[in-house]
């Protein structure tokens, strides 16, 4: 079989380890899954019902223009529904970004590390990525517009950052945008934005609102609880949200997840109090971390990185130890993040057991 030139480049993207495979594996009674910064509660309770009531529909095609998601969107930011964007989570809107814009030879700016999948969108396209190397584990904006070229398509921000969970201010996106051309589309890819407790978070949109060659991507696969139905949405101009149209396949969002991600927006209060939890528990781990001498990147998502240098040779080494106890995490290895582990915000009595487990494999267990 022949396949594409750039295949043996691409590393298939490897989640972490179903609960069930490990305890299988392992023969344990308990273990606890902190690899995926997937939320640790399930989705809203009207949310389920919604996706109950909508069961005896699955004999119909989905709305292919997803447009009661679109209007709920639209109305929940105050904008056009013809600048909202759907796809079967955020990752299918950049790949779906990268058919449209990139060429071979045209060039991707983006941190290093970053999320996984801004590499293998560009090696699918022949395309040049040009990593800027974080500072202090956070974005370098003035080294990100530095590196723009003439053959730059896209500049992509993660913010937060995964996997460290680094948070830039609105204020620096609004300069970075200032200083790139308006030929190259910057994607602001907000995965993780309803985690932030900054006082700015939302302050992004309005950028938006004012630069046409602006995309915010966000997703209802965290903080909404919906990882296994995979929705997520862009806000974008109508050209950009037209162009990808144009490539995305029909269907490409099924029915329960438009209909759990409409009713999910509803709940805002519900989004609210997650957020406090979140953070609650995302300060509860530092604060034990510290405790225990172990040093930790102050994050804004719900993630953490961990420092794990000195517990085994490597990363690797850590996590699969912590796996075999029960706790499973993200070795930094496999992120750009050697010596460290990205370990999800889970329930306080989920950080505990992580907690008891690190202690373990540091103490020899």
């Amino acid at each position: 079989m022949r396949f594409i030139s750039t295949l043996d480049r691409i590393v298939p993207y490897e989640p972490g380890a179903p609960i069930e495979h490990v305890m299988r594996r392992y023969g344990l009674e308990e273990v606890v899954k902190l690899a995926s910064n997937e939320f640790p509660l399930p989705p809203f309770e009207a949310v389920k019902r919604a996706v109950v009531a909508a069961l005896d529909d699955l004999n119909r095609y989905p709305d292919g223009s997803s447009l009661t998601l679109r209007e709920a969107l639209a109305a929940h930011y105050d904008r056009d529904p013809e600048g909202v964007a759907i796809g079967n989570g955020s990752c299918e809107l950049l790949m779906l970004l990268a058919d449209v814009l990139l060429e071979p030879g045209d060039e991707v700016v983006f941190a290093d590390p970053s999320f996984l999948v801004y590499t293998d969108i560009c090696l699918t396209h022949a395309a040049r990525t040009v990593r800027v190397p974080l500072s202090d584990f956070a974005h370098d904006l003035d080294a990100l517009a530095a590196a723009v070229s003439d053959r730059t398509r896209m500049l992509i921000v993660c913010n937060p950052n995964n996997p460290t969970g680094t948070y830039v201010a609105a204020e620096g996106i609004a300069q970075l945008v200032e200083r790139v051309p308006d030929d190259v589309l910057i994607v602001l890819d907000e995965a993780y934005n309803e985690f932030v407790t900054a006082p700015d978070a939302q302050d992004t949109l309005a950028i938006e609102r004012e630069h046409d060659n602006v995309c915010i991507l966000r997703t209802f696969s965290k903080i909404y609880g919906l990882c296994g139905l995979r929705v997520g949405y862009g806000l974008c101009s109508p050209d950009v949200k037209a162009a990808l149209d144009k490539v995305r396949q029909p269907f490409n969002v099924n029915h329960l997840a438009q209909v759990a991600a409409t009713e999910a927006l509803k709940h805002q209060d519900e989004v609210e109090e997650r957020r406090r939890l979140n953070a609650h528990v995302r300060g509860y781990l530092a604060e034990r971390l510290a405790a225990a001498g172990r040093a930790s990147v102050p994050s804004e998502a719900n993630f953490t990185l961990v420092d794990v240098h000195d517990v085994c040779p490597s990363g690797v080494a850590v996590c699969l130890r912590l796996m075999e106890l029960g706790a499973i995490v993200r070795d930094g290895n496999q992120l750009g993040c050697p010596g460290w582990a990205r370990v999800s915000i889970g329930t306080r009595e989920e950080v505990d057991f992580f907690l008891d487990k690190l202690s373990a494999v540091g103490a020899g267990g």
